[in-house]
């Protein structure tokens, strides 16, 4: 009797840590495949001192993010307000399709309006978002990305009369990108139904980039716009700013990385503005927080 309870007991412990791996072997593929979402977002204040001293939230927003697919969002005059929300595929490497609301493909320097990706406080040019499916295509440093969408129907009041009449709108954008004794170097080419020619690269290393946006459109008769940052290999995180545009303003100030997530950049501006009024020592401070 002994040792019939000794086999029951050693034959229930084997049963139970067979079911114990398999029950592992089901959390564990379970857990492999539950999607997963990233959060990231940027906040940011900025302080003008002029007639006034004024404070400000030019950027506030959260993207959310997982296996193919994008949603960001921003806040404006205490409105949520949703900025991309795309999806993508890629049927083979190197080539992708992006569809909803997503950057049209307009210069090299779209984002510029979210403190992550602009060093300076001014922004040099909008950006714009917009319905549509986009194609991207990236090999051996060559890159194009085209885009069609917009509105195709006509929008109507109550009475049926026609308020906003549907458009169609297409960009493409061409770029070639190299890197040589560690410059890396990027130039682009682009173009869209709205007849505008956009010329724009990006130059520079660890301590100095550089960035030129020039427009050949002729509505935009010549405008462009140059802005450089200077990192000073003993600068402790001290960063420099140097900027002009066609309006004949010149931008200049200095900046300090706090952290990887935090920056501060104090900002100048003097020239004419598009008035012919001059410019003179407009100051502003700005401090921005990305997670």
């Amino acid at each position: 009797m002994k040792n019939l309870s000794m086999k029951t007991l050693i034959t229930s412990i084997a049963c139970l840590g067979l079911f114990g791996i398999v029950r592992a072997d089901e959390t564990t593929a379970a857990e492999a495949t539950e999607p997963v979402v990233s959060v990231s977002g940027e906040l940011s204040t900025d302080i003008t001192f002029g007639d006034a001293t004024t404070f400000s939230s030019p950027y506030s927003g959260l993207t959310f993010s997982g296996d193919g697919w994008v949603v960001s969002t921003n806040l404006s005059d205490g409105m949520v307000n949703i900025e991309e929300a795309k999806y993508s595929w890629s049927p083979v490497d190197g080539i992708s399709l992006t569809f909803g609301s997503q950057a049209e493909p307009y210069g090299l320097a779209w984002g510029l309006h979210r403190p992550s990706g602009n060093w300076f406080v001014s922004t040099p040019r909008g950006h714009d978002v917009t319905n549509g499916v986009g194609v991207g295509v990236d090999k051996f440093g060559v890159g194009a990305n085209l885009f069609y969408g917009g509105s195709t129907a006509d929008v109507l009041d109550t009475a049926g009369v026609v308020i906003e009449e549907g458009s169609q709108y297409w960009a493409v954008r061409g770029s070639y990108g190299l890197s040589v004794a560690g410059i890396d170097s990027k130039i682009g080419l682009s173009l869209n139904s709205n007849e505008a020619q956009l010329v724009d690269a990006t130059l520079g290393n660890a301590f100095v980039t550089a960035s030129l946006e020039y427009d050949l459109s002729e509505e935009a008769d010549g405008a462009y716009w140059l802005r450089g940052v200077i990192t000073p290999p003993i600068g402790q995180g001290v960063f420099l700013l140097v900027g002009y545009n066609s309006d004949e303003i010149v931008t200049y100030g200095v900046g300090y990385k706090c952290s990887d997530n935090m920056k501060v950049v104090s900002e100048f501006t003097s020239g004419t503005d598009s008035d012919g009024n001059d410019i003179e020592n407009d100051f502003a401070i700005r401090a921005s927080y990305s997670f």
